[in-house]
């Protein structure tokens, strides 16, 4: 392992902010030791994450819940970045779409505006990996391959 970072939220309203910050400080680290990924791979792996979260932050947690603790963790290895997130809201239950983006054939006017969270990284990812533990955390494993930037 490179580099390791790592942010606990305890709101929604810092949750994305936070996550911004931590990978602000995780790329200029990963320069640091010239292993920063394109600006390409960047904005894909940030999309993918970003979309873990605002669900994590969003769906996990009943609507009047005011607090919503959520951990991250980065990890750069020489071959890829592993994002680890925590949250201790209801277990995830996947329905049926959740992983689907849109056909090329769907009119943009008549797509939904929400629901393509998990299709975006999974189409972003390598690995988008979900468990619930025995103490009642959820816990994502993301993994994208830096092999893809060259």
């Amino acid at each position: 392992m490179l580099i390791e970072a790592q942010v606990a939220t305890q709101t929604m309203a810092e949750g994305l902010d936070a996550m911004h910050h931590l990978l602000a400080r995780f790329w200029e680290d990963a320069a640091r030791v010239d292993c920063l990924p394109s600006e390409t791979w960047r904005h894909l792996f940030t999309t993918a994450l970003a979309e873990i979260v605002a669900n994590g932050l969003r769906h996990a947690y009943a609507p009047e819940t005011p607090e919503r603790p959520l951990r991250l963790r980065l990890r750069l290895f020489p071959d890829r970045v592993e994002a680890l997130l925590i949250d201790q809201g209801r277990p995830y239950r996947s329905t049926s779409g959740t992983t689907n983006l849109p056909h090329d054939n769907v009119d943009i006017a008549d797509l939904p505006e929400r629901g393509y969270g998990l299709g975006i990284a999974y189409a972003t990812l390598d690995v988008v990996r979900y468990h619930r533990t025995r103490g009642g955390y959820n816990c994502w494993k993301l993994v994208k391959r830096l092999q893809e930037q060259q």
